[in-house]
């Protein structure tokens, strides 16, 4: 909740101002039309912190919020940044009820014993409309159970994540067995997805966001590229084709089979299958890639590390499409309706990251990200490319 200050102030000007602070740090500057004040550090309780300033009210609010990561959050200048502490600061019902009268209807809150009667009903719109089944499945989310524990690093946090994922997917537990997908195999080598859905949607954002990655990939063939979780294998081909040597790894043995039929590229595509946390190589590679698939990974913190033994010196990571974004907690099981559609009837692991969190397991393991969107062209345009 916005705290008021206890020392309010007045000033002679009528704009809010945003400051974000921590126990050392004593800021003053003029940004723009943004006052930013001095605010004493006792003030802060040596946590990242923002303060908005109603100078014509001689008063001002402060909200413990995560202090933002400039490389890895999208760049919002200081009116942005106003509203999403605001944002943040005020209680969910407050934010619902604001985003309804904007016209942004919020989606509904259902329970576990109520899931199952909606996954009917979009595994029926499934069957007549890619499109109508994932509007319905954007309608509904869970909220996230009480007891998070407040280490996202510790082993307890982990257990919560994984006692949630065994409450939401009706399984005793996960292995990669669980990542297995239904689909024919002779009808993928001809049409495979995005095309198998019918959907213009779904289709061009694949498209827009395969042509994104490479454009950002920043290499030429014939470059070492390992793909981790390669699918359907479209990036994958598209890579072979395009003359780079490319090593697709992938747990599922019939999406193996399909890369392979799909591929026209030689002894450039090579398929490896097994789990991307027990890959590894006698020569390390100029490039890897997750494009959707890191969030299936059941110990980031391990892979992490387990990149600097697979990528080479100079070498890149990209992150590409990832559920990197902001979230109520760090890291753990995403609730929104197409995330639990995946799980509960997969059993698919979908995990998502808060970029905020993301930023730092980056730091904590030795890499340094940048992030480029291309969100008016599709939302999996999205890249975040790591170096060390």
């Amino acid at each position: 909740m916005l705290r008021p200050g206890v020392n309010g102030f007045r000033r002679h000007r009528r704009q809010c101002a945003l400051l974000y602070v921590s126990q050392a740090s004593h800021k003053y500057r003029h940004l723009g039309n943004y006052f930013l004040e001095k605010v004493p550090s006792h003030r802060c309780a040596g946590q990242a912190s923002v303060v908005v300033v109603a100078p014509e009210r001689g008063s001002w609010w402060a909200a413990a919020v995560p202090r933002p990561n400039t490389t890895l959050s999208a760049p919002i200048g200081p009116a942005g940044r106003v509203r999403k502490a605001v944002a943040a600061a005020l209680p969910e019902t407050a934010v619902r009820r604001i985003r309804a009268m904007r016209g942004h209807q919020a989606p509904r809150v259902v329970t576990l014993d109520e899931l199952d009667a909606r996954l009917e009903e979009a595994a029926t719109l499934f069957a007549v409309s890619e499109d109508a089944a994932r509007d319905f499945l954007a309608s509904f989310h869970m909220a996230a159970p009480p007891g998070q524990p407040e280490d996202p690093f510790s082993d307890e946090y982990r257990e919560w994540v994984w006692a949630l994922y065994e409450s939401v997917s009706g399984r005793s537990g996960y292995s990669t067995a669980n990542e297995a997908s239904p689909f024919d195999l002779e009808e993928a080598v001809s049409v495979p997805y995005p095309f198998s859905t019918r959907s213009i949607k779904v289709v061009g954002e694949e498209l827009v966001a395969r042509g994104f990655i490479v454009a950002t990939l920043g290499l030429n063939p014939p470059a070492r590229i390992v793909e981790f979780g390669s699918g359907w294998g479209n990036l994958t081909v598209d890579l072979a084709t395009m003359g780079f040597e490319v090593t697709a790894v992938e747990v599922e043995r019939r999406f193996c089979d399909l890369a392979e039929r799909r591929s026209r590229a030689g002894d450039r595509l090579t398929v490896v299958n097994g789990g991307m946390l027990e890959f590894t190589t006698d020569t390390r590679f100029d490039a890897a890639i997750f494009y959707e698939s890191f969030h299936h990974c059941s110990d980031h913190m391990a892979m992490l590390g387990h990149l600097v033994d697979i990528v080479g010196p100079g070498g890149k990571v990209l992150w590409a499409g990832e559920p990197i974004a902001p979230m109520s907690y760090p890291w753990g099981l995403r609730l929104d309706g197409y995330s639990l559609w995946s799980t509960r009837t997969h059993g698919w692991l979908e995990l998502g990251f808060d970029e905020g969190y993301f930023a730092d397991v980056l730091a904590r393991t030795g890499w340094k990200g940048t992030r480029t969107r291309l969100p008016a062209g599709s939302p999996l345009a999205d890249v975040i490319v790591a170096t060390r």
